[in-house]
């Protein structure tokens, strides 16, 4: 019986750290969509200064 406690704890904390990982890769992936779409904001700037001039 001792060992199914640690057992229990053993698999709470491997969800854990796969919740957090996941978390993780979110916050990361919304940072990259945010970077993308100002940089496809800039591009697009730019290419009407350049049609402009």
């Amino acid at each position: 019986m001792k060992n199914l406690v640690f057992l229990v704890a053993a698999y709470m904390a491997v969800w854990a750290g796969v919740f957090s990982y996941l978390a993780y890769v979110a916050g990361q992936q919304r940072r990259l969509v945010r970077r993308l779409s100002r940089l496809e904001e800039r591009l697009k700037e730019k290419d009407m200064v350049e049609e402009v001039t």
